[in-house]
């Protein structure tokens, strides 16, 4: 058995001592943002405004804890710029997510019976597609500042980049299992995401790809085919889904993500990820 050291214990302590500072300020600059300025928009720019809530909180929340107080430089907390830059890994993930989500709907629609009409109402699709579009461009990155970025880093530096991962993809999982319509296989699987997510974080393509592919899943559900997110769904015009009989295949009413469908793809999403280091399991979360 592995003997802990009063050293290994004290360099945890820190580093969940700084984790949860951050948590402090970003949750509390979110819940304070939110009082200050609440409903601005309407109920349409909702996702928007709760994820450009988020942001702004977390933002913050890096700047402070990792970059003025930890020292972190922003490559460091995953924003890798070389080489090629940010947009094209972020256009890379949103490209993957969208065409895994694609392929989600298509297993449910094989296996799960689920269906997709399309209503023919296009004329309003843009009034509800752009502000739903921008808020999951911000809900995405709210979230991979939340539980990638700063928190994944620091921690991966304490106990090693896996249990870091493992242990924050248990509180993703746990984090959205109160959602609407939330199962034990939904939770599991939202935790099965936050692994995927994290092997972006931990590539080349670092946040950004963690970003875009977060955004490409969520988007390509909700705009592309108005299937739930998470268990949310949000009426998106000219397109209609349909879960199928079987909820634990195409995940019901909590969207594909609760269904079986979901964990297929996850896992051949993971696997894109790491790509061509497949093959060298030491390298996979050596970003």
């Amino acid at each position: 058995m592995a003997r802990v050291s009063f050293a290994d214990a004290k360099r945890v302590g820190i580093a969940l001592g700084w984790i949860v500072l951050y948590a402090v300020i970003g949750i509390g600059l979110t819940i304070g943002i939110s009082n200050m300025v609440p409903g601005w928009g309407g109920p349409g720019w909702s996702v928007f405004r709760n994820g450009a809530y988020e942001v702004i909180a977390f933002v913050v929340a890096t700047v402070v804890v990792g970059k003025l107080l930890n020292k972190y430089s922003w490559d460091r907390m995953g924003w890798h710029t070389q080489p090629g830059g940010l947009w094209p890994r972020l256009l890379r993930g949103i490209g993957l997510g969208a065409l895994m989500a694609m392929l989600a709907i298509g297993l449910a629609f094989v296996s799960g019976r689920a269906t997709v009409h399309l209503t023919g109402d296009w004329s309003v699709w843009p009034s509800v597609a752009v502000p739903l579009g921008l808020g999951l461009v911000l809900a995405a990155l709210g979230e991979e500042l939340m539980f990638r970025g700063y928190p994944l880093r620091r921690l991966a530096d304490a106990i090693g980049p896996l249990p870091a991962m493992l242990i924050l993809a248990l509180l993703f999982g746990i984090a959205h299992a109160r959602n609407p319509n939330a199962t034990f296989f939904s939770t599991v699987n939202v935790a099965l995401a936050a692994v995927w997510l994290s092997f972006a974080f931990f590539s080349a393509g670092g946040m950004a790809l963690a970003w875009g592919l977060h955004f490409g899943w969520n988007a390509g559900l909700a705009i592309l085919f108005d299937a739930p997110v998470s268990g949310y769904t949000f009426a998106v015009p000219a397109v209609e889904y349909t879960p199928g009989s079987h909820a634990w295949v195409d995940g019901g009413a909590f969207g594909p993500e609760g269904g079986v469908v979901t964990t297929l793809v996850l896992i051949a999403g993971t696997l894109a990820v790491v790509g061509a280091r497949v093959k060298q399991p030491r390298t996979w979360l050596a970003g």
